[in-house]
């Protein structure tokens, strides 16, 4: 244990008094608050009195009581500390933190004090970098695009790769990206011409063979959310270093818009993704576990260097958030100097319950189904809990919920179709975010209570949710859905997805079918007709109950220039440089 943190116990377990005043205490006390012996106990006070932290007095003779007097105050050592160990270890430096004894205002100042660790920093007198530092609520599985599988993976994962193409989403175009250019003959061909000197985070230059291995691992590994697509090819070849071509069965008018997803990005043939993560975008990887991943500008970068030298992202407990009273926030700026106003952003979140058919139960039944979906009136739900910011959700999109009128229903026809159900009164497991929604999730267990349907609420892990699926009869999750990419439409309905998890063989056969007519569909019209087809099948088969779109604000700083915001409101960390004040 370091000596900041023997200081932070002891000041910790004398919390009440304050700096500069004599206190009586005894070895014996200070041993029992260290929990060491009683040599160890004089070699950290001598310490801790070397480094003007604390005066020392040891009482000798019999009745003669110490004395010890605080001249470090418990916040400034609470920053001494976390200024140093955050970035080491944020995890353990929140757990330690986190198991002091310290009172509630302290723990308003900690929160006051990440509001300013997190966000814009900078390191160094003349050689300044520019650090953006920030939270994020879930443990970093993978960084490899093929098994990536939260918002925040795929937004970093576009960082640290590249893809063949990219997507304008403001005109809705496809421009090359690590190709030059491409063609196609008739859809079922399709050739692309690499760009030379472009160099990986390792040294090396891309060339053809990490194209064709790249899609070879991504078509044919049952992990892939595109696996479905090895399907339809015949062959991938190469022509020289530097041109590569795709052979398909069928036309797959759809595959560029594949190749702009950062599930697609191009990984190098000769590096094991378990044991090193390396690419060929603006951000190379120093460090990467569950809890934190460190990301620096990559100097040779074939486009354009970043201007933010590193990114840090740490893993913010959630059960800490109310504890230190901080506000989690996706980024926060308000640390930059000068600040004079900030930008906001909302950003929509489709909440709704996925029915578990593969599992056997009553949910299993169309009309039980059907009778949770009468039962749970989201009009009276919003009145009853006094939501705000919400909009009646018909859809993954707001956009296309909008069109929708939602008629009320009464607990007498949710009760008329449970009859039909045959239901028995067994009791359903539906899993919950532990922290969020709550008061929703409640009141639907209330409401189904209330037409004799027993639900009892299981915390959600977001890490071991597909370990533990078959324990689930029903799921209530929130997932953002942007309008303006195609590829994000089908990205989450892909193989291994949780929806393919809970959905029997029949009912992924039927999904597969609408995919497969998605793809072959030659306008972003007709493909997203075919899209609302889906939905619509969702909605009268009731295997997805939508319940509302919710609205999350995140504010950035108006110093902020060239930024993009994506998936969850998080920045685009390339493009972004912060203007000074003049």
């Amino acid at each position: 244990m370091k000596l900041i943190e023997h200081y932070l116990i002891l000041r910790a377990a004398y919390k009440n008094q304050k700096n500069g005043v004599d206190i009586e205490t005894t070895l014996s006390e200070i041993v029992d608050i260290l929990h060491c012996s009683q040599p160890n106990a004089r070699w950290v006070l001598n310490q801790l009195k070397e480094q003007g932290w604390i005066q020392w007095n040891s009482g000798r003779g019999r009745g003669n009581r110490s004395t010890i007097n605080f001249q470090l105050s418990l916040m400034d050592g609470i920053k001494r500390y976390a200024s140093g160990k955050l970035v080491q270890d944020f995890k353990v430096g929140m757990e330690f933190l986190n198991s002091l004894s310290i009172p509630k205002q302290i723990h308003s100042i900690l929160g006051e004090y990440l509001k300013e660790w997190f966000g814009f920093q900078t390191e160094g007198d003349k050689d300044i970098k520019h650090i953006l530092r920030i939270p994020i609520h879930r443990d970093l599985i993978s960084l490899d695009p093929a098994k990536i599988s939260t918002a925040y993976e795929y937004h970093f994962v576009g960082h640290i790769f590249d893809t063949l193409l990219r997507m304008d989403s403001n005109k809705k175009q496809i421009h090359p990206h690590l190709v030059l250019d491409w063609d196609s003959l008739d859809d079922k061909s399709w050739i692309f011409y690499l760009r030379k000197g472009v160099l990986f985070h390792n040294g090396r230059l891309l060339t053809a063979e990490d194209v064709i291995y790249t899609f070879q691992r991504l078509f044919h590994s049952t992990e892939s959310v595109f696996f479905w697509l090895s399907h339809y090819l015949s062959k991938i070849e190469s022509s020289g270093n530097h041109t590569v071509i795709f052979h398909f069965s069928r036309p797959l008018p759809f595959f560029p818009n594949i190749l702009c997803s950062n599930k697609a990005s191009i990984v190098p043939y000769d590096v094991d993704m378990k044991q090193q993560i390396i690419g060929t975008g603006p951000y190379s990887v120093q460090s990467f576990s569950k809890e934190k991943l460190i990301m620096e500008a990559f100097d040779h970068y074939f486009n354009k260097r970043a201007w933010l030298d590193r990114v840090e992202i740490f893993r913010f407990p959630e059960e800490l958030k109310s504890r230190f009273l901080y506000e989690m926030m996706t980024e926060n700026v308000d640390s930059i100097e000068g600040q004079d106003e900030t930008i906001t952003q909302d950003m929509n979140i489709t909440q709704f319950i996925i029915f578990h058919t593969k599992k056997l139960g009553p949910q299993q039944h169309p009309a039980f189904r059907r009778a949770i979906r009468l039962a749970l009136d989201r009009n009276t739900m919003i009145e009853e809990l006094n939501l705000e910011e919400v909009q009646l959700a018909d859809s993954f999109l707001l956009a296309h919920s909008k069109k929708k009128i939602f008629p009320s229903n009464t607990l007498s026809e949710a009760q008329e179709a449970l009859k039909e159900s045959d239901y028995s009164g067994e009791t359903l497991t539906m899993f919950v975010h532990p922290n969020r929604w709550r008061e929703n999730a409640l009141w639907i267990q209330s409401r189904c209570n209330q037409i004799g349907i027993s639900i009892q609420l299981r915390p959600l892990d977001y890490n071991k949710t597909l370990q533990y699926l078959d324990q689930a009869h029903l799921i209530m999750i929130d997932v953002v859905f942007k309008d303006d990419l195609e590829i994000n439409l089908i990205e989450p309905l892909g193989n291994n997805s949780i929806y393919r998890q809970m959905f029997t063989l029949q009912e992924n056969q039927q999904m597969d079918i609408f995919m497969d007519r998605f793809i072959s569909g030659k306008t972003i019209n007709e493909r997203l007709n075919i899209w609302n087809e889906m939905v619509e099948w969702f909605r009268r088969e009731n295997l997805i109950l939508f319940l509302f779109h919710l609205k999350k604000q995140y504010a950035f700083s108006s110093s902020l220039q060239g930024n993009n915001f994506g998936l969850k409101g998080m920045t685009d960390f390339y493009n972004i440089w912060v203007k000074d004040k003049l």
